[in-house]
């Protein structure tokens, strides 16, 4: 009788030992599951950041030309009359139309999050880096729609006031070619509107160059991560 309680009691306790390496075995196949897709998603944020670096690349040279010759403007309206009227006519029109549209793909970062894998993310940095990123971006986007904004008050002066000479694209693809076809000063409004609009630029910018920053540090940890 003592024997067979053994045999059994031995039986029992292998079968529990077995069970519990199976549910860890699994668990740990889970963890590694989801610790890959964890990874293949940044790294596929990773790819979305390139992308991103080439965008704001492009729309701060954009900027920074509209910048140029609002001040260009500005600085010469006393004595617009003195210089010629294609070099007024390439500045306005750079002062009033080189804005941009930040396209960005937020999907992954999406799917991170809804899918519960950023729990997996041991670096507690990365998420509330990756977090700032994307509220950076919708923050610009309501600059870059206050600057269409003020485009919209310069449409009016522009028709009456500048003549496309043709429809050649300059390096960035954006067209420049247009004449200033008044022999009156700019109005004070439009030079009013041009500096609000100045303004929304410059801070752009700063919000462009603070990005392309971060994200190289957010690519070095996000490397990092994966990594490990």
């Amino acid at each position: 009788m003592r024997k067979s309680v053994t045999k059994y009691l031995i039986e029992f306790v292998v079968i529990i030992a077995g069970i519990s390496i199976s549910f860890y075995v699994e668990k740990l196949n889970e963890n590694d599951y989801k610790e890959n897709l964890k990874n293949q998603s940044l790294k596929r944020i990773l790819k979305n950041i390139e992308t991103d670096t080439r965008d704001f690349n492009f729309n701060l040279d954009a900027n920074n030309r509209a910048i140029y010759s609002i001040n260009w403007i500005i600085n010469r309206n006393k004595k617009i009359e003195i210089y010629s009227k294609d070099s007024i006519g390439f500045h306005l029109n750079r002062a009033f139309y080189y804005n941009t549209i930040l396209v960005d793909n937020q999907e992954e970062y999406r799917g991170l999050q809804n899918s519960g894998l950023m729990e997996m993310v041991e670096n507690g940095d990365l998420v509330s880096k990756l977090q700032g990123k994307y509220i950076t971006h919708e923050f610009m986007k309501k600059i870059e729609g206050y600057i269409m904004e003020k485009r919209k008050d310069l449409d009016i002066f522009s028709y009456s006031n500048l003549k496309y000479k043709s429809d050649s694209l300059d390096d960035i693809g954006l067209q420049f070619d247009r004449t200033y076809t008044s022999r009156k000063k700019i109005p004070s409004r439009i030079i009013e509107v041009i500096y609000d609009k100045k303004f929304y630029h410059s801070y752009y910018v700063r919000l462009i160059q603070g990005r392309i920053n971060n994200d190289e540090k957010l690519i070095k940890i996000i490397n990092k991560e994966i990594n490990n």
